[in-house]
C-alpha cells in the first residue's frame, strides 16, 4: 500500500519538478542575456564621438544649427562626446563616466554625468539610471585621466529617480534606450530622453515638455536625433 502510495505521490510531484526546472532554466538564460547587454553596451559606448559630418549636411541643406549668440535655436547642436567605462564599485559594478561639451568647448559643458547600468531580473530589461554633477565644474576634463574620480562618491551626484532610468531594448544591431512616456516629471514639466547605440554610432535627442498640454517648453533639432560617430 506504502509502495502504491508512494508511485501516485511521485508522479504528481515529477510534473511540478520538471516545470520549476524549466522556470530556473528560463530565469538563468535571461539573466545572462542581460549579462550579456550589458558587457556589449559598455564596449560599444566607450570612445569619444562627435556629430561634424551631421552637422555639415545641416548647413548645407541650410537647416538651423544652434549657435551661442541665439541663432539658430530649435535647430541641432554641435556636441563632442566622450563615453569611459570606469571602475567605481561604490556606484555598483557597470559604470560610465560621459562628458559632453558644446563645439567641443571644456568651458561649455552640454552634458556631464555618471551613467550605471544593471540587471532588472523582473521587467526581463537592462536599466541605465542618470546621475548629475552637484558641483559642475570639479570633475571637468575627468575622461582624459579617470584616476580624478576615482574617489568619487554617490553623496557628490544628484541621481535621477528610478522613473526616469531609461529601459533598454535590442533592435536588430542597436540598442534603443527610451526613458518611459511621461513618467520623468518634475513640476509642471516632464523630461524625455532617448538614445539609440550602434558599434560605432551613437544618437541622442531629448526634450522638456509641459505635462498639461503637451506642449514643448525646449528642445534642439525639432526633437529629432543628434547623429554622433565614433572617433577612430
Amino acid at each position: 500500500m506504502n509502495f502504491i502510495r508512494l508511485f501516485f505521490v511521485s508522479h504528481l510531484l515529477l510534473p511540478v519538478f520538471c516545470i520549476q526546472s524549466a522556470l530556473a532554466m528560463d530565469n538563468t538564460d535571461k539573466s545572462a542575456g542581460l549579462a550579456s547587454q550589458i558587457s556589449e553596451i559598455m564596449t560599444w559606448w566607450d570612445g569619444d564621438y562627435n556629430n561634424s559630418v551631421q552637422i555639415e549636411q545641416l548647413l548645407a541643406d541650410g537647416k538651423p544649427v544652434w549657435r551661442e549668440d541665439g541663432t539658430g535655436k530649435g535647430g541641432h547642436i554641435e556636441v563632442v562626446s566622450h563615453y569611459r567605462p570606469v571602475t567605481l564599485p561604490q556606484f555598483g559594478d557597470h559604470v560610465i563616466y560621459v562628458e559632453e561639451t558644446k563645439h567641443g568647448d571644456p568651458n561649455n559643458i552640454f552634458r556631464q554625468r555618471i551613467y550605471t547600468l544593471t540587471a532588472d531580473d523582473v521587467a526581463g530589461v537592462v536599466r541605465v539610471k542618470l546621475w548629475n554633477f552637484k558641483d559642475k565644474k570639479k570633475y571637468v576634463g575627468a575622461w582624459q585621466d579617470l584616476s580624478r574620480i576615482a574617489t568619487l562618491m554617490p553623496d557628490e551626484m544628484f541621481p535621477l529617480p528610478d522613473k526616469c532610468d531609461l529601459l533598454v531594448k535590442r533592435q536588430d544591431n542597436k540598442f534603443h534606450m527610451p526613458m518611459t512616456n511621461r513618467d520623468c516629471a518634475f513640476g509642471e514639466n516632464y523630461f524625455n530622453y532617448q538614445v539609440l547605440l550602434g558599434p560605432d554610432t551613437f544618437w541622442f535627442r531629448d526634450k522638456i515638455v509641459s505635462l498639461s498640454d503637451d506642449e514643448v517648453v525646449e528642445t534642439a533639432g525639432g526633437f529629432t536625433y543628434h547623429k554622433l560617430n565614433k572617433v577612430q
